[in-house]
């Protein structure tokens, strides 16, 4: 770890924005150009005044991020932007052998709550309740579906679908269309009992 903050030249934005975009892949101020300030405000973790540091710093360098499209707006406090543009494009180009189990976990997810949002993380759809991350699909996995709850609430929902026993995350797997179905409520309830506890 100690490499890769020796690799960047971010300056100071703070450990959470740092971690986020390190998630995301991005270590230099240059990489940066490819995104809007709205985009980097959709990552959990990156603020306002994290984006203002990194804007006057980039300025500083000749550098300046993408210009924000029209119609890309940002919801403040703890809700981000879904990019429902962006999944359902990254859907669209998806070479995946569960794609339609994949398409069918996704209605199933955003039909819980109409503030679920939806993006892009870990190269895979992800979701989230007003900027709190729920759940993440891992697309690595090809033989059975695979969802990943990344929230530190997550160990107090009590399922038989969640697997593991880790300090703030949960497993959920699923063989395929016809064990989807036969979850479907249990997996719905799951997601309804973590938003419950973030309220």
């Amino acid at each position: 770890m100690p490499v890769k903050k020796q690799e960047t030249d971010f300056p100071k934005i703070g450990a959470p924005a740092n971690r986020a975009l390190e998630a995301e892949g991005y270590t230099q101020l240059k990489q940066l150009t490819t995104l809007s300030e709205t985009e980097l405000l959709q990552m959990h973790g990156v603020g306002l005044k994290a984006v203002r540091i990194l804007k006057e710093t980039m300025k500083e360098k000749g550098l300046s991020f993408k210009q924000t499209k029209v119609g890309e707006t940002f919801r403040k406090k703890d809700s981000i932007v879904s990019r429902t543009d962006v999944v359902d494009q990254f859907m669209l180009e998806l070479s995946y052998p569960l794609k339609a189990e994949v398409e069918a976990l996704r209605t199933i997810i955003k039909g819980v709550d109409k503030n679920i949002n939806e993006e892009i993380k870990w190269k895979a759809p992800s979701f989230n309740y007003k900027g709190e991350y729920l759940v993440t699909f891992n697309l690595r996995d090809t033989k059975r579906i695979h969802l990943v709850f990344h929230n530190p609430m997550i160990s107090k929902v009590k399922s038989d679908l969640l697997e593991g026993d880790y300090k703030d995350r949960r497993m959920t797997y699923f063989a395929d269309m016809k064990d989807i179905k036969m979850k479907q409520k249990i997996f719905g309830k799951s997601i309804k009992d973590l938003i419950k506890l973030q309220n």
